[in-house]
């Protein structure tokens, strides 16, 4: 049983989001499951896996650098009753394993569970064939698939146990390496589709999804009531799909300015999934997009590209500020 602590709290904050998902996360997952099993194409120890590797070798399986018949051999096993974990970079297990995810765990609506790391800007010292500023766009709109986005350790630890227990495709993913800030200071109750309300105030709702940019998003909504004196609501919208539409209609109805914040491009991401809900209800709040634009960016550290592409808490202070 994982015990939220603060002490491991800050512990798997230090140690990285992949480590904390293979060695406490699946730990917890294979004590409760027999048939369960881990793919990876060459990433072992870039994919935080070599504990799990060393721990459970009969579930373990290295297939080389195959992303595409890592998916397959994952089908096969699914199909045998196996509930199958595949992962690499997250580019890799959704762009270029397209036409197998689409059909092999979307059409088929097989029991694996694909953990993309390295997502979003990460990679950006790599160039752009490692940036994955899409893969919400293309995951979200696969049949029977349910997109995750933790906004730290332990709410990842929390996805791979939570989505261990449902029967169908899965996609978690995972931004970031190590030192992850830490969202969640102490234990609550995690369910997928349902999102978490971190702060409530007025006016302004910040929906935010994944790791760092939910806490720029609390900083962010921190400056401006110093500033202001209004106190923007914080939502952590974790999970991509199924999509919490409660609770966005009804930040809809209570709020003037609804924005959106994520790794990810503007185009066909939680802030366009957003949109699709709140452009059905009428005189809902306006919506500001806070995201990657659709243009190329120079490459370097995450920190870097997260500045330059306006995901710091600064630049989502300066864009509610010019839209109030």
């Amino acid at each position: 049983m994982i015990e939220y602590s603060p002490r491991n709290i800050r512990s798997w904050s230090i140690m990285g989001i992949n480590p904390s998902v293979w060695s406490v996360g699946f730990a917890e997952v294979a004590e409760k499951k027999e048939n369960v099993s881990v793919l990876t194409a060459d990433l072992s120890r870039f994919s935080g896996l070599e504990r799990c590797a060393a721990k459970y070798p009969d579930k373990f399986y290295n297939v080389g650098i195959a992303e595409q018949n890592m998916v397959g051999i994952a089908a096969g096993m699914a199909m045998e009753g196996v509930q199958a974990y595949i992962t690499t970079y997250a580019p890799f297990v959704t762009y270029r394993c397209a036409d197998q995810v689409r059909h092999l765990m979307g059409n088929m609506n097989l029991n694996i569970k694909a953990v993309g790391s390295s997502a979003g800007l990460t990679s950006g010292w790599s160039g752009t064939a490692l940036l994955s500023i899409n893969d919400i766009a293309f995951m979200r709109s696969i049949p029977n698939m349910t997109v995750l986005s933790p906004a730290d350790c332990s709410e990842a630890i929390k996805m791979m146990t939570a989505m261990s227990e449902i029967d169908g495709p899965c996609y978690l993913r995972l931004c970031g390496t190590t030192a992850i800030p830490v969202v969640y200071k102490e234990d609550y109750e995690f369910r997928i589709g349902k999102a978490v309300t971190l702060q409530k105030g007025s006016k302004i709702a910040l929906i935010a999804t994944g790791v760092n940019i939910v806490d720029e998003s609390l900083k962010a909504a921190k400056s401006y009531e110093e500033e202001t004196g209004v106190k923007p609501t914080v939502v952590n919208l974790h999970t991509i799909k199924p999509l919490d539409r409660e609770c966005i209609e009804a930040l809809g109805d209570t709020h003037e300015l609804i924005v959106t914040v994520e790794e990810h491009s503007i185009i066909g991401g939680m802030g366009s999934a957003v949109a699709e809900v709140l452009s059905q209800k009428r005189g809902a709040a306006r919506q500001v997009f806070i995201g990657i634009k659709d243009e190329n960016c120079k490459m370097g550290s995450r920190a870097f590209m997260l500045g330059q592409v306006g995901l710091c808490a600064e630049d989502i202070f300066r864009v509610i500020k010019s839209n109030i």
